[in-house]
């Protein structure tokens, strides 16, 4: 064998290594690809709970104000808040020797700003308001796993703050300087259930 069948023997089997490297290299390129790109279907179900905030204070002549913040989770969707004040007359002069109502009366601003819900109420003994806010639906996402199929959940509401500011109108004005009073805070919220599904 001359040197020249040598150099194209040698030639040949560069040529060859050289191949093969390339052909393994598409390989596990081809693989790395279709395995990120593998994703499965996900269903996001939203199961629903309830709870209640109970306060008691006094509301005077200078009015009173209170923050109470609902706060479930970032994850948490809150869809409903119920607010009801009660109170009954310290000094109840109704239909004692005059007939007019000399019953309290005390107005109630309640401010939701994640609700954009801003309202206002007066009455005797009791007054009741509601705020609503979103109520999610299940759906189905296709995600390479569940922390993924959690990122698309684009409903989210998180912590939310009820502004409350009491005012009070005594009755005889004279002798009532103000009231005792309960505040029931009763809200709804969900929070998501990832199932993966195939």
């Amino acid at each position: 064998m001359d040197r020249n069948d040598r150099i194209v023997i040698m030639a040949g089997i560069i040529i060859l290594i050289i191949a093969l490297i390339g052909i393994l290299y598409h390989e596990k390129t081809y693989e790395s690809i279709a395995t990120g790109e593998e994703k499965s279907t996900y269903r996001i179900e939203w199961t629903e709970y309830s709870d209640e905030i109970l306060s008691q204070g006094y509301v005077g002549r200078d009015g009173w104000s209170g923050n109470y913040t609902i706060d479930e989770g970032s994850d948490a969707v809150i869809s409903s808040i119920e607010f009801k004040i009660e109170w009954k007359d310290d000094l109840n002069f109704h239909g004692f020797i005059l007939p007019w109502n000399w019953s309290d009366m005390i107005e109630a601003s309640i401010s939701i700003p994640e609700f954009s819900f801003s309202n206002s109420k007066s009455g005797y003994e009791e007054i009741s308001m509601e705020a609503k806010g979103s109520t999610p639906e299940p759906k189905f996402v296709e995600a390479k796993n569940e922390s993924e199929a959690f990122k698309s959940i684009s409903i989210k509401s998180g912590a939310v703050n009820c502004k409350i500011s009491l005012s009070i109108t005594p009755k005889p004005r004279f002798f009532d300087k103000g009231n005792d009073f309960t505040i029931h805070i009763s809200y709804h919220y969900y929070k998501p259930e990832i199932k993966q599904v195939s």
